[in-house]
């Protein structure tokens, strides 16, 4: 056993506890998700506070051409139901779904700053 070996195991500990403890300062409330999914779902924010961008957008460009359809004359209303009732689908599968969101937000962070850790000690 060399003299380097208990360094190492004290160095990867210690950044094993720093991505914990950022990881951990850093999650997301699964409590806030379902708030802004209630007042604010259609346009996606709970998506976007999660960290799924595109889901996000999807939502948000749904919800204002389901809206712009009905306001506008006639044939559109149609096209607002078929845009519509997908959106209303996709906001009941992420009501359900939202703690495991809630989880994979947190394990996207700590991968990356993983790899952040890796490329720092690879430079």
């Amino acid at each position: 056993m060399s003299y380097d070996q208990p360094m190492d195991r004290d160095r990867a500990a210690y950044n094993r506890n720093l991505i914990d403890n950022t990881v951990f300062a850093a999650r997301k409330s699964g409590g806030v998700a379902y708030l802004l999914w209630v007042f604010v779902g259609g346009l996606g924010m709970h998506n976007f506070y999660l960290g799924r961008q595109k889901a996000g957008a999807l939502q948000m460009a749904g919800t204002l051409l389901t809206y712009c359809s009905y306001v506008s004359p006639d044939p559109w209303p149609l096209a607002g139901m078929a845009i519509g009732v997908p959106l209303g689908i996709s906001l009941l599968i992420d009501l359900f779904r939202m703690p495991s969101y809630v989880v994979t937000c947190s394990e996207r962070l700590r991968a990356r700053l993983q790899d952040d850790l890796e490329d720092w000690r690879g430079a």
